[in-house]
């Protein structure tokens, strides 16, 4: 088509024939790869579950409690809560997968909480933290394992110890956000189900 002669009508079918392509071309993509990038994910959340309730061999999705747990976290999300289970099928205790904001975005994590709400634990799953700052936070063991203990039903007062990465204080803060919303959802109902029994041993 000559750019020059082409009237306003042929410029925009052009216009709309190019993004109709492009949309179609996107679409076709992400069929083909969302179930590899849905597997790769999963993995990557047992993994995390692996690592901060390691004495656990079972996970199981508690999806019932999902919207009374979003009410108790507040502002972060709850994706998914697992109860932690031995061999024996004993409760050990609670995987909590918890997204809070950092400086670039959602900071998506799974926060462990063994059977009196003790935090075991948190690994990071994706985040979208500006390299060699953000991300060498959540990379630091010093800096993780500081939560390592806290008090989920005392959350708010064992966070008052809080130490932040001078440089990366947004970041910090993601993480700190994200434990203290999987407290809050230990105190407020992963707790009162483990005394009605419906979910213990």
């Amino acid at each position: 088509m000559d750019r020059a002669n082409a009237t306003s009508g042929q410029m925009v079918m052009a216009v709309v024939l190019t993004c109709a392509v492009a949309a179609s071309a996107l679409s076709i993509t992400y069929d083909l790869t969302k179930d590899r990038i849905e597997e790769q994910e999963l993995a990557a959340e047992v993994a995390s579950l692996e690592e901060v309730l390691s004495e656990a061999s079972e996970f199981i999705a508690v999806e019932d409690s999902l919207e009374s747990a979003q009410d108790a976290a507040g502002e972060a999300d709850i994706g998914a809560i697992y109860r932690a289970e031995s061999d024996s099928g004993d409760l050990v205790g609670w995987g909590v997968r918890v997204a809070a904001r950092g400086y670039g975005g959602p900071i998506r994590m799974v926060v462990g909480l063994d059977r009196d709400g003790q935090v075991t634990g948190v690994s990071i799953i994706t985040h979208s933290e500006t390299p060699g700052l953000g991300s060498k936070v959540l990379e630091s063991q010093e800096f993780m394992t500081q939560f390592g203990g806290w008090d989920g039903l005392d959350i708010d007062v064992a966070a008052k110890g809080y130490d932040a990465v001078i440089g990366a204080t947004k970041s910090s803060n993601g993480v700190r956000k994200g434990v203290l919303a999987a407290g809050h959802v230990y105190a407020e109902v992963l707790s009162a189900l483990q005394e009605g029994g419906a979910l213990d041993e």
